[in-house]
């Protein structure tokens, strides 16, 4: 996991003022303060964003961004997504569920009770999107204000010639497609979630899809009292 980023996460939830804190192969263990109990939350939508950004120029490179978030992870993808499991999983903490796959899955398993993807397409988006929205709505009982954030930026770029590893492609459009979520306390009364996921999809000038790279196992930090 990138230092950076686990600083980050690090530094996001010391400042949650009811809780201690530690770090152990990224999963987050925290202890509530003696006598601490849970109280009611109003549903409070400013603890809850959603930030959606497709930057299209035009009608063919808007059309590129809906293929690309069209293409669905193949199922042999999703399968070894669901085989190699997660690192950070604790045993008895996330209880992990994995998906049966189908033609519109884009998701491989289920943690805290919300899917984890393999791929960002148009219908991951309009998931978390929808979840977060959810979040915003909810009256709950916790230790702590629950929060919860979804960030999608899709840009696309046009390339005379693109290289990517071993292969090149020639007059191709080149979507770049980034889904940040978090939610902390918002699903569960104890636990939180995070997660980045990055995908680049290669088209032709047809819109045909030529290469995906990205599908695949997400890292999902989870952190539990």
């Amino acid at each position: 996991m990138n230092q950076a980023l686990i600083s980050r996460r690090a530094f996001a939830f010391y400042s949650i003022g009811l809780l201690a804190w530690n770090r152990l192969a990224g999963v987050c263990a925290a202890s509530v303060v003696p006598g601490t109990m849970p109280k009611e939350w109003p549903a409070n939508a400013a603890k809850h964003q959603v930030v959606i950004r497709r930057d299209a120029k035009g009608k063919e490179q808007a059309a590129a961004i809906a293929a690309a978030e069209a293409a669905r992870p193949s199922a042999e993808t999703l399968r070894q997504a669901a085989e190699a499991g997660d690192r950070n999983d604790a045993p008895g903490l996330a209880n992990p569920k994995e998906a049966k796959a189908d033609d519109k899955a884009w998701w491989y398993r289920e943690q805290l009770g919300i899917r984890i993807p393999c791929a960002i397409t148009g219908d991951a988006v309009t998931y978390y999107s929808e979840l977060v929205e959810k979040y915003g709505k909810q009256v709950v009982k916790r230790y702590t204000e629950p929060n919860s954030r979804v960030e999608y930026h899709a840009s696309v770029k046009f390339h005379k010639q693109f290289k990517l590893a071993d292969k090149t492609f020639n007059e191709v459009h080149v979507v770049t497609m980034k889904l940040t979520f978090d939610q902390n306390f918002a699903a569960t009364t104890t636990e939180g979630m995070h997660f980045e996921k990055e995908r680049l999809v290669v088209l032709d000038a047809t819109g045909r899809v030529l290469h995906i790279a990205g599908d695949g196992p997400t890292e999902t930090a989870i952190l539990a009292m």
